[in-house]
């Protein structure tokens, strides 16, 4: 699965390009001048252009007990990449070295210590995401209907995004996730082959790096680094995908997706760490300014194909995500290979 984005969506869901609000924390001077009778001014700053990247490459195993009831772990192997630049001019050099190097002092200045715009470095895009368990039992299958479900144990294996470098990527939640799902198909007139996937997540609590300030707030002090119990809020998910069969191992269709998720939780692990950073800061703040913007919800929609034969599957789809709101939900678009094989074991 390949995953994309250079736009985001704002808390009232508008579309905005990543790293537009640090352009509302750094003010940068204003250069007037004359022209034409009239006084001109005009911001000296150079956009930062940020493309996101996850590849995420899973090896997944699962195991028939009995003709209803299989057991299977799943490994994903993620690589994230961030492209962060800015504007060229029309012979490929910085549209604006002076406002580069000024935005750069502030980013590496010791009130932020935050690092450089730069792109993920080699040694930081590979990584373990979290790793997951299933159970899964068909509860029902007839001619033309079946029903099935599940129980995912996700393990924290993957890494969390730094809160030092403005445009990092995380390859997994580090915390443990427990998620039930339900699957129906029901195929109409031998073509029509419907199906829908259900699933409901319960996060269970963790901790999590963070700078102690509002979340729509990209320069936040160092000073304001903690580490905090982190409760992410549960989620829950609904997708849908009518294929329509042109013969009896080929299918095209659409995809619908929808997900939303309630609010995070942040609080200090001790009183000793609200005091360190109100000391650091010069007045307290509450770690619960974190909660707000983490409840969000977003919609796909997208094409698929799909083959299928008695011991072998392959599917490809595409995916953009047309709506979100509630913080910051990437504009995403969504690529999706998979291909599976069944083989006897003995």
């Amino acid at each position: 699965m390949i995953t994309t984005w250079e736009r985001e969506f704002t808390v009232y869901g508008h579309e905005q390009r990543i790293g537009t609000s640090l352009f509302s924390d750094v003010r940068p001077p204003i250069v007037c001048g004359p022209a034409g009778g009239f006084v001109v001014c005009r911001y000296d700053f150079t956009p930062v252009l940020v493309h996101e990247e996850r590849r995420v490459s899973p090896l997944a195993l699962d195991f028939g007990i009995t003709n209803r009831i299989s057991v299977g772990v799943y490994v994903p192997i993620v690589r994230v990449n961030t492209r962060a630049g800015f504007q060229l001019d029309t012979i490929g050099g910085p549209g604006n070295p002076g406002a580069i190097q000024r935005l750069d002092s502030i980013l590496t200045d010791t009130t932020y210590a935050l690092e450089s715009i730069v792109g993920t470095s080699r040694r930081r895009r590979f990584f373990a995401g979290d790793m997951e368990a299933n159970a899964k039992y068909r509860i029902l299958e007839s001619g033309n209907y079946a029903l099935s479900g599940a129980v995912v144990v996700r393990f924290p294996t993957g890494h969390q995004d730094s809160p030092n470098n403005l445009f990092d990527m995380s390859t997994g939640d580090h915390q443990t996730d427990i998620e039930i799902q339900v699957a129906q198909e029901l195929t109409l007139f031998d073509r029509l082959w419907l199906n829908a996937l259900v699933r409901a997540g319960r996060q269970q609590p963790g901790t999590r790096e963070r700078r102690v300030g509002p979340q729509s707030v990209l320069l936040i002090p160092h000073a304001a680094l903690a580490t905090l119990n982190w409760d992410p809020g549960d989620y829950a998910a609904v997708d849908v995908a009518p294929m329509f069969r042109f013969g009896g191992a080929f299918g095209v269709g659409i995809t619908a997706g929808y997900w939303t998720q309630q609010r995070d939780r942040y609080s200090y692990r001790t009183a000793q760490d609200s005091v360190d950073v109100a000391t650091r800061l010069g007045a307290p703040v509450s770690a619960s300014v974190l909660d707000a913007g983490t409840a969000f919800r977003w919609a796909r929609l997208g094409f698929a194909m799909t083959y299928a034969s008695r011991d072998l599957e392959g599917s490809l789809s595409i995916e953009q995500t047309v709506t979100g709101s509630g913080g910051r939900v990437p504009v995403a678009t969504v690529y999706r290979i998979v291909m599976r094989t069944s083989r006897w074991p003995f």
